[in-house]
């Protein structure tokens, strides 16, 4: 009986087969959990909107100056760390579904702020409300990466992305076409979708189980999996990790605790630094600032007369390549993505910085030459969506162990989310101090930085578990089978008493 129930255990742990409608309700689960990255999209491209028009004369707020531009840009950015700190606690404490209904909050408020706004402190508070919105919502990652299998779950995290470049879009063309008062109510109503549908969803098994409700991890696994006995073979799985670690229940007060007490552990600071520095790399290498200055940057590139066909095509490229991301998160390793990804933005952007340093003073009248640098920028979208753009989000979800996943996930977002404002915030300085060829080929080396680091520093996590990627950052007891879910520093019952303690769990003899 020991012996069933333990390779039960290790059917979850190696990812077995789901039937299709159990397939079908993953799939669903995590594309609705991901329904907030729309509205991630909507804020980010929400500027290339703003800006434009109240920098316009017929702007009912007046004209505005190019710091009020850079800080109603950065506002959209400089409460997203507050917003993912806070989202990790909750997510911890009150589970992530409860986490994802709360964040439609926000998202509502500050759009209906912005679109009310009558001067611009109103609209730099809804700018804030609803960066804090982007923030408390990242836990969907978490979410998504709890409930998918393991072979299936770089693709579904990949719909986040997706679902970003789908928001960008949405907000690109409404802002062709109208007010950015009325783009703003279009996304309250969005946001308020999201949030309802989001009942619908499951809680996330492993941490029903973290948290003692076995019966409603159980519930939730059959649901998602339409298979109860795959479903108590996951929870087998989980609760075999969790004894061999010999660690008690603890309360939600020290659950959080624990996080502090964990940070000295391999499979803690070695992932956490990781992230952080490709964060960092991501930033440097100007992926937001094209993003939040989309219609700005294409004017500084002299990339044409019609700065919403640019901006729309942008936004339907993006769209289409972080389809063909995800594909690609199918078939190729991460550390492989990323490099190539780097390496591409790398040659595109040292190609638009000799441009702009060698020909930007002449005025050519071939059409085809002027478009270079749209074409230069277009491709960098492209090139970005195959790697650099999502694979920092998504392997926030894959790297942490479970006790500690939310919180540290949460401080991990935070501070991208600092990169992102820094990067945003200093690119009009930049400029300034640099130059357009200078500040492009800043964007070069951070890109070649980001491959370096890629190839050398980033781990491999296609196809693994959880569990599996936790071992990988530890100090690994390999002397039997059950070194791929036991490591030494946390293995403090012996392996018989192990079996047994999930033999009595079981009711089994």
């Amino acid at each position: 009986m020991i012996g069933k129930l333990i390779e039960r255990a290790k059917t979850a742990v190696g990812g077995a087969q789901q039937s299709h409608v159990g397939f079908l309700r993953m799939v669903a689960s995590a594309i609705v959990a991901h329904g907030h990255s729309v509205s991630v999209g909507l804020c980010q491209g929400y500027s290339a909107v703003l800006l434009p028009q109240l920098s316009s004369p017929d702007s009912d707020l007046g004209s505005i100056s190019v710091e009020a531009a850079s800080w109603l840009a950065g506002l959209g950015v400089i409460s997203n760390p507050l917003g993912a700190v806070i989202g990790g606690t909750l997510a911890e404490l009150f589970g992530r579904k409860t986490t994802l209904l709360i964040s439609a909050l926000p998202y509502v408020l500050g759009w209906l702020l912005i679109a009310a706004a009558n001067d611009l402190y109103w609209l730099g508070l809804g700018r804030f409300v609803t960066g804090f919105a982007v923030g408390l919502g990242s836990i969907s990652y978490v979410y998504v990466a709890e409930v998918s299998s393991p072979e299936h779950r770089g693709t579904l995290a990949a719909t986040g992305p997706i679902l970003v470049s789908l928001g960008v879009l949405i907000a690109y063309s409404l802002g062709a076409s109208l007010s950015w008062r009325f783009v703003a109510l279009a996304a309250a109503v969005v946001a308020l979708c999201t949030g309802l549908i989001s009942v619908l969803l499951p809680e996330s098994p492993p941490w029903l189980m973290a948290h003692g409700r076995e019966k409603k991890a159980t519930e939730a696994l059959s649901w998602l999996r339409n298979s109860p006995d795959k479903a108590i073979a996951e929870v087998d799985a989980i609760r075999l990790k969790e004894i061999e670690k010999g660690e008690p229940q603890t309360t939600k007060g020290n659950r959080l605790k624990e996080f502090f007490n964990a940070i000295m552990e391999p499979c803690v600071w070695k992932p956490f630094f990781i992230l952080v520095t490709f964060f960092f790399f991501q930033e440097g290498s100007g992926i937001y600032i094209i993003l939040f200055y989309a219609v700005d940057v294409i004017n500084e590139v002299g990339a044409g007369d019609d700065d919403a066909l640019v901006s729309i095509s942008m936004g339907v490229a993006r769209l289409v390549m972080s389809i063909v991301g995800a594909c690609m998160l199918c078939k190729f390793k991460r550390k492989t993505l990323a490099a190539t990804s780097a390496l591409l933005m790398t040659l595109v952007m040292a190609c638009m910085s000799a441009y702009e340093y060698l020909f930007s003073s002449f005025a050519f009248e071939d059409r085809i030459v002027r478009w270079f640098p749209a074409a230069c920028i277009l491709l960098h979208v492209c090139v970005s969506m195959m790697g650099m753009l999502q694979l920092p989000w998504i392997m926030t979800s894959e790297l942490f162990p479970l006790r500690v996943r939310s919180v540290a996930v949460g401080l991990v977002t935070a501070i991208a989310h600092l990169l992102i404002f820094a990067s945003v915030k200093t690119y009009p300085g930049l400029l300034f101090a640099l130059g357009l060829p200078g500040t492009l080929a800043l964007f070069t080396c951070a890109s070649l930085g980001a491959a370096i680091f890629a190839l050398v520093f980033l781990p491999e996590t296609k196809d693994k578990t959880l569990g599996e990627i936790e071992t990988d950052f530890s100090v690994v007891s390999k002397d039997d089978e059950f070194s791929e879910v036991c490591t030494e520093r946390h293995c403090s019952a012996n392996k018989v008493e192990v079996r047994n303690n999930v033999a009595t769990k079981r009711g089994e003899p």
